[in-house]
C-alpha cells in the first residue's frame, strides 16, 4: 500500500544576498538567475501551486521582478538585511512573508520582555490584514537563551485562534 502526499506549494532555496545587497549584483542575476528561475517558477504555477523562496539577506531590490515572475512566498524576512515593516505595506497583497523575528539582535541579545515586545509588534503591524506568517527570521541560533524561545512562544500560543497541533505517532 503506498501513500500519496499531495502538495500545494513548492519551496525553492537560493541565498542571493549579503547583509547589505546582493552577492553578484543585479546585472548578474538577471543574466544567470534570472532565466532559469523564471522557468522553474511557470511550471510551478502552471501547476496551480504557490511559489516560495528562502534567499538569505538583502534581496529585497529583486522583489518587483520576483512577484512578476509569480513568487508568492518569501522568507526569510530578515531585519536585520531589510525594513520588514516597509516591505509588508508595500507588497501587502501582492507577496507575503516568513519570519521577521530577528536572530541577529532581539533574539540573542534582547530580554524576554523585548522578545515579547517585538514579537507582539510583528504580528501586530505585519500581521494585520495576513499575508504573514510569523518565525524568527532564520535559524535560532545556539546561543539564544531559552527564556527568549519561551517568550516568542508564548505570546503566540496567546494569540486568538492558537491551537496545538499534534501529528499522528
Amino acid at each position: 500500500m503506498g501513500i500519496a502526499v499531495q502538495s500545494d506549494i513548492v519551496h525553492f532555496g537560493d541565498d542571493w544576498g549579503q547583509q547589505h545587497g546582493l552577492i553578484m549584483g543585479p546585472r548578474l542575476w538577471r543574466e544567470f538567475i534570472k532565466p532559469r528561475i523564471q522557468r522553474m517558477y511557470a511550471r510551478v504555477r502552471e501547476a496551480g501551486k504557490i511559489v516560495s523562496i528562502h534567499s538569505c539577506g538583502d534581496v529585497d531590490e529583486l522583489f518587483d521582478e520576483l512577484v512578476e515572475l509569480g513568487l508568492n512566498l518569501f522568507n526569510p524576512f530578515q531585519p536585520e538585511a531589510m525594513d520588514v515593516y516597509a516591505l509588508k505595506k508595500k507588497y501587502h497583497g501582492q507577496l507575503a512573508f516568513h519570519g521577521g523575528l530577528s536572530t541577529q539582535r532581539v533574539l540573542p541579545f534582547g530580554t524576554p520582555d523585548e522578545v515579547r515586545a517585538e514579537t507582539q509588534r510583528l504580528i501586530r503591524e505585519i500581521g494585520r490584514g495576513g499575508g504573514y506568517i510569523f518565525a524568527p527570521a532564520h535559524a535560532v541560533p545556539g546561543d539564544v537563551p531559552l527564556e527568549n524561545i519561551l517568550a516568542f512562544m508564548e505570546v503566540l500560543q496567546s494569540q486568538p485562534g492558537y491551537r496545538e497541533v499534534t501529528w499522528p505517532s
